[in-house]
């Protein structure tokens, strides 16, 4: 029961590269909403933690810009495999502990839009490609029935771009977000609620001048502990952009966004020695979207401490 909890703070790294779904250009930006789930206020026990997700989306917004070229009743599919390392060493640091994690992905991106550009003709683009790194640091502490941790996320533009209308895997400018995770579980009733509010902050899409606004987000998730080990309840997130777009690339104005999603939310653990191997699944159904793709995501992520 222990080493569940632990781990279940390390299962949400796999999948914070794979989400297409945020506001700006592209209709999309470097966080996840949804990112944090179940343990978000968790750092977990020293050791080495690897994790791999997978991520699929499909959604629809009317009118978008990206690469430069606007869009109208664009439709996207997202295929995302991502991988992940967490590492927490064994030591004290402020009376908590620290962790460091990178991660990456590889996308299928495939885009179908029913006028492009001046020309107002429809077209299909898809393809593959490698993400944006991820790279985390953090800092937490438990108290009896409190968690709380602190995470500092930089985005690094690996990931493939191009100007136009094109399956962009990456973003193509650096980003950072500050987030604040507190988890608090009920002892008698075994009752868990998490919380995460963050802040993204990004810097100009230097081949189209585009500078996305400023980005406030809160993931939360209400559920119970079986005696099984097993962990069901749901989860949710709320999305808003608190700055408009800016720079000479934003031909649409500030274009400022917001989404919401709720859905289910399961973490299980398969007994495995001393090295168990720990399943999240989350779903989220988008609505009152603006600004934004609104659709559908299922994320199933596998975490294993070695």
């Amino acid at each position: 029961m222990k080493l569940l909890k632990s781990l279940g703070a390390a299962v949400m790294i796999g999948s914070m590269a794979t989400s297409p779904s945020s506001a700006d250009e592209s209709a999309s930006g470097l966080y996840v909403p949804g990112s944090f789930g179940f343990d978000a206020g968790k750092t977990p026990d020293p050791g080495f933690y690897g994790s791999t997700a997978i991520f699929s989306y499909d959604g629809r917004i009317h009118l978008f810009i990206d690469g430069g070229e606007t869009a109208l009743d664009v439709h996207k599919q997202a295929l995302v495999p991502s991988f992940a390392a967490l590492y927490v060493p064994d030591a004290d640091v402020l009376g908590g502990r620290v962790g460091f994690s990178a991660i990456s992905s590889y996308s299928y991106i495939g885009l179908d839009a029913r006028a492009v550009g001046t020309t107002n003709t429809a077209a299909s683009v898809e393809g593959w490609g490698w993400g944006d790194t991820v790279l985390r640091a953090q800092i937490g502490w438990t108290r009896e029935i409190w968690s709380n941790t602190f995470y500092l996320t930089e985005w690094i533009p690996t990931g493939h771009y191009d100007t136009g209308f094109s399956p962009n895997t990456g973003k193509n400018h650096y980003g950072t977000n500050l987030a604040w995770g507190t988890t608090y579980i009920d002892k008698s009733t075994k009752v868990e609620f998490d919380s995460a509010l963050s802040m993204t902050f990004n810097a100009p899409n230097p081949a189209t001048r585009y500078k996305n606004g400023d980005e406030l987000h809160w993931d939360w998730a209400l559920g119970i502990l079986l005696d099984s080990g097993l962990k069901l309840g749901v989860a949710g997130f709320a999305f808003r952009q608190l700055t408009g777009d800016s720079g000479s690339g934003a031909s649409l104005g500030p274009f400022e966004g917001r989404v919401y999603g709720i859905g289910p939310h399961i973490v299980a653990t398969v007994p495995n020695e001393d090295h168990p191997i720990i399943f999240s699944l989350r779903c989220y159904q988008e609505f009152d979207a603006v600004n934004r793709f609104e659709g559908h995501s299922i994320t199933l992520a596998t975490t294993v401490k070695f």
